[in-house]
């Protein structure tokens, strides 16, 4: 008998040694779980920043009178980042200014990241801790618009 209500106190303890390990846990595992996805995020947008950069500096080396408005539309940059207004693109030298063939033409293109979780939601805004994400693209010019 006193074997007997020992296995069973000793159940319960174990019972309540589980719930206590599952509180500790769990909030951790669901932490990293949201790093790795945040991580996932702002590296497909560093990889798709690279690829707007390339396109833009590539569609300014051949056409001679680019824009701003035709380097993010030739550059498919709002297919590849979630909002386009968080995007600036600065090209080197300015659409508008003289070209000459082999003038190396600069593409620097910003992303104001916002994250989608926030860890730190009592302590700062959204914004406080997210990354601007940068990337820059060189090509030189084929083709001229100086008359």
């Amino acid at each position: 008998m006193l074997l007997n209500n020992y296995s069973i106190k000793r159940k319960r303890s174990l019972e309540g040694s589980v719930i206590v390990e599952a509180a500790i846990v769990i909030p951790i595992l669901v932490a990293i779980t949201f790093f790795i996805i945040e991580f996932g995020i702002v590296l497909y947008l560093t990889n798709s920043l690279n690829q707007i950069a390339r396109s833009a500096a590539r569609y300014a080396s051949v056409t001679p009178s680019y824009t701003n408005q035709g380097l993010i539309d030739a550059s498919g940059a709002s297919k590849l980042v979630p909002s386009i207004s968080a995007l600036t693109l600065t090209v080197t030298p300015a659409p508008g200014a003289a070209v000459s063939v082999g003038t190396t033409i600069t593409v620097n293109v910003k992303y104001a990241y916002t994250p989608i979780i926030n860890p730190f939601g009592l302590i700062g805004s959204k914004s406080s801790w997210a990354p601007t994400i940068n990337s820059v693209s060189i090509a030189r010019s084929e083709v001229s618009n100086a008359s």
